[in-house]
């Protein structure tokens, strides 16, 4: 029989402080290698797979018209326009001009009542003419149409109020877009 042949005691060292050390560093490193990651978690207590980021909103984004504009717990709903309107005819009351009134439903689905300010919605049109909403207007084709004023109650949780919001514009005005700066919502931060 012949001898065994023993490796030499600093190579058997050797590699088995190489094989700790690529041990440490698999461990430590995102992703594992090996398709570890899929079986072991790093120190971080999170799996080594990017997680994926929730998707928000750019600035600026548009929603279509008919479809509901959801700005966190509250949605905006137009859900007709009524353009080159006179609220002086049949007796309704308004200011003298030319208004377009928008027919608005707002839904709040959070657990805290909405509180509206004029100032929170604006039209703009194609040509970026921004115009505020007119109070005195408001008022009145509110009132002939027997609706609730917006700004004179809040809007409470999980409740909905439709309404109707008079602007002045000038009867070039087209392509007209409501811009809203209303609701709120909830963020969970990480624990």
């Amino acid at each position: 029989m012949r001898g065994l042949v023993r490796a030499p005691l600093w190579l058997i060292v050797l590699l088995l402080l190489a094989a700790i050390g690529v041990g440490v560093y698999a461990y430590f490193t995102t992703p594992l290698p090996l398709g570890l990651s899929s079986v072991v978690r790093t120190p971080g207590g999170e799996s080594a797979f990017p997680t994926p980021v929730p998707s928000v909103a750019p600035v600026g984004a548009r929603t279509p018209a008919g479809q509901a504009l959801v700005l966190g717990a509250t949605s905006v709903v137009v859900q007709s326009v009524l353009r080159n309107q006179d609220l002086t005819a049949n007796n309704r009351g308004g200011p003298p001009g030319l208004y377009t009134v928008l027919d608005v439903t707002i839904q709040n689905a959070g657990t805290m009542p909405l509180m509206p300010k004029p100032t929170d919605f604006l039209l703009q049109d194609d040509r970026g003419r921004i115009y505020a909403i007119d109070p005195e207007a408001t008022r009145a084709v509110n009132s002939s149409a027997r609706r609730r004023i917006l700004f004179d109650a809040s809007v409470p949780p999980t409740a909905n109020l439709q309404t109707l919001l008079a602007f002045e514009t000038p009867v070039d005005a087209s392509a007209l877009t409501l811009r809203v700066n209303l609701g709120y919502g909830d963020l969970e931060l990480p624990r």
